[in-house]
């Protein structure tokens, strides 16, 4: 799998594991971050018991310890198909532009991150396609291995693994649902097709839910139809992939949900009505100003017609009426930390502009406070972050 646009991480320090905020830190591959997440464990275990009976049964000799052993190096075989299948996706992304920051081994297969999205729905395709045609490709080699060793053995059992572990996560990354790579081929289609990327993101995330009903239907039905007694360790396996599966689509569908809602946002309709003054005037002004424009806010402006300072209308209240006349507007004023804003700036290019401005360029975290101007630069609002944020959810929980 891979995942949308994150932001950069930095790089490992040194040859040793540290940890990560998802995991441990295991090194880097062509310079992309390799980090293995706790949740790895979860799988390695479930992986190791269901895989260790057949090892019993395989080769007795072993013993039950060397059955374990044998099947924990199945759990590292599985690890290196997926670390295998996200370097495919890591290195083709960057041949096509998509600088990618970090590949994540994770409870359920892995996923690697970028620092943008894709362009185009050619390049999101590519991406998403090779990774599962790399495991494609390490089964079909692992096929050839097996029919030439002697059938039976343990060269033999561990062959067959690796085929079988590189086919599996061909066949279930292909499956079209986000957030499996077959829902980012999916995902480009629909994109190519119908020119909108955000109703294909949406059509891909529901068929990743209906994959997941579709898994716990198809892994528990299949047993009871052979009359069987599914075991618990397996109801728990078919229940992680469909859990991850929900997960994973309901994820992507709120986040669709919330870049759509973005998108709807416009300055002029957020901002709080404000009109401007100049610096050096007096609270009496500043709130003759205010009655006069019928505005909500006011704003001092720089001798040059700069946005510098938002008044504080507490601290104006705070001022005796009758000191108003002599008190500096500036006295009772904070200052703008960022640019204004133009009053047609919407969408992701108003966040970017509103982040940027309380200087915290990644995201807007919702104590931004900015000037709304228009095409002749005069002051016509103030737009604060949190009233973006909360419009931002309001259409996301919608």
């Amino acid at each position: 799998m891979h995942a949308p646009a994150a932001r950069p991480q930095p790089p490992a320090a040194g040859p040793s594991p540290r940890l990560d905020r998802e995991g441990w830190r295991i090194g880097s591959i062509a310079g992309v971050p390799v980090v293995l997440a706790r949740s790895w464990v979860v799988i390695a275990v479930v992986v190791t018991l269901l895989f260790a009976p057949t090892v019993a049964r395989t080769a007795p000799e072993l013993g039950g310890a060397g059955s374990v052993v044998v099947a924990l190096a199945y759990a590292l075989v599985l690890a290196l198909s997926v670390l295998v299948h996200e370097v495919a996706h890591a290195l083709t992304a960057r041949a096509v532009g998509l600088p990618p920051t970090r590949i994540v081994l994770t409870l359920w297969g892995g996923h690697t991150t970028f620092a943008t999205e894709a362009a185009t729905p050619a390049r999101s395709f590519v991406v998403s396609a090779v990774g599962p045609a790399s495991n494609a490709l390490l089964a079909g080699l692992g096929a050839l291995l097996v029919l030439l060793t002697a059938p039976g053995g343990l060269p033999w059992l561990l062959l067959s693994a690796l085929t079988l572990a590189n086919l599996f996560v061909a066949v279930f990354n292909v499956l079209p649902g986000l957030p499996l790579d077959g829902g980012r081929m999916l995902e480009a289609v629909v994109w190519a097709v119908t020119g909108d990327r955000l109703r294909a993101t949406v059509v891909a995330a529901w068929a990743g839910r209906v994959l997941a009903v579709l898994a716990v239907v198809v892994l528990l039905g299949l047993p009871l139809l052979r009359g069987e007694v599914p075991s618990l360790l397996f109801v728990a396996w078919a229940a992680l992939v469909a859990g991850t599966l929900w997960t994973g689509a309901s994820a992507v569908l709120a986040d669709a949900r919330l870049r759509g809602r973005v998108a709807s946002l416009r300055a002029e309709s957020l901002a709080v009505r404000a009109v401007g003054v100049p610096a050096r005037a007096v609270v009496a002004e500043v709130a003759s100003a205010a009655d006069a424009a019928g505005a909500g806010e006011v704003v001092l402006l720089a001798d040059d017609g700069r946005p510098v300072a938002l008044v504080d209308r507490d601290a104006v209240g705070r001022v005796p009426r009758g000191r108003w006349g002599a008190v500096p507007a500036s006295s009772v004023a904070r200052p703008l930390t960022g640019p204004p804003l133009p009053r047609d700036a919407a969408g992701q290019h108003l966040v970017q502009l509103l982040a940027a401005a309380g200087g915290h360029p990644e995201a807007v975290t919702g104590g931004e406070v900015a000037a709304v101007v228009d095409a002749a630069g005069r002051v016509v609002g103030v737009l604060r972050g949190a009233d973006v944020v909360a419009a931002a959810r309001r259409g996301a929980a919608a």
